[in-house]
């Protein structure tokens, strides 16, 4: 098998979790996003997450949309139809001055 790397620069936005921990995302890769109790943590996460991004279904599951509410403050989530798609959009009231 041969393999290619190709280097790639992807920005995440960072959050910080009210009580605690951080969560970031990476508006090129939609439903690309990530959590940890530090930033160092952070950073790691983010590696795995966009290798995982890469590799992954290209849906949501019921659970995974579950804990995506949750991490982004939502008792449930945005939409009841399962599988979602990865097409994630930022709720129109979130803005960066909030944070």
């Amino acid at each position: 098998m041969t393999t290619i790397r190709v280097p790639l620069q992807v920005v995440f936005e960072i959050h910080e979790i009210e009580g605690g921990g951080y969560w970031a995302e990476a508006s090129s890769l939609p439903g690309c996003i990530v959590q940890a109790e530090s930033i160092e943590a952070l950073k790691k996460n983010v590696v795995q997450a966009v290798e995982d991004w890469w590799t992954g279904s290209p849906v949501k599951t019921e659970d995974e949309a579950r804990q995506l509410a949750e991490i982004q403050g939502s008792s449930k989530p945005v939409d009841a139809s399962f599988p979602q798609p990865y097409d994630y959009q930022r709720p129109p009231s979130w803005n960066d001055e909030d944070e």
